[in-house]
């Protein structure tokens, strides 16, 4: 690139000539363990329409709080993980969830179904947390609940 051009022309430049950041992400979660509780937590922080603290995470997703920390150790390098459990997950860059949501980039961790997925894990956490006459208690149950 000599730095000659009009903005349009530089920016197509700078864009057809550097891969992006999908290797990073493709390096990151080639490393990580793939189990069921990884998919429901990468699934949940890509497809949340709002983040939730990890203790709230985990209930609406029925796990502990123990098993989000660690399935999220994982994948540090490309999230911003909490110091404490009321923290919520944030993603380093929004191209992480444009990564995991084109099949074409990313492939064998493409994650389909994630909405599908979250008005299911949504509805368990109702079934088991809600009482008649009650009021969503935490984040997690109002989460649940609304979105």
């Amino acid at each position: 690139m000599d730095g000659k051009g009009s903005p349009q022309e530089k920016l197509q430049q700078i864009l057809t000539s550097h891969v992006g950041l999908d290797p990073l992400y493709a390096q990151v979660l080639s490393n990580a363990n793939h189990d069921d509780a990884f998919i429901k937590v990468l699934s949940a922080i890509i497809y949340l329409k709002r983040q939730l603290s990890i203790t709230d995470l985990a209930k609406l997703l029925d796990l502990t709080s123990e098993v989000v920390v660690t399935r999220l150790m994982e994948i540090q390098s490309i999230i911003r993980i909490p110091a404490d459990n009321q923290g919520s997950v944030q993603l380093n860059h929004a191209s992480f969830r444009d990564f995991l949501l084109d099949k074409t980039r990313s492939k064998e961790y493409y994650q389909p179904l994630g909405e599908a997925r979250m008005t299911i894990w949504s509805l368990e956490c109702m079934v088991k947390y809600l009482k008649q006459d009650q009021w969503p208690q935490d984040k997690a149950e109002k989460y649940a609940c609304r979105e």
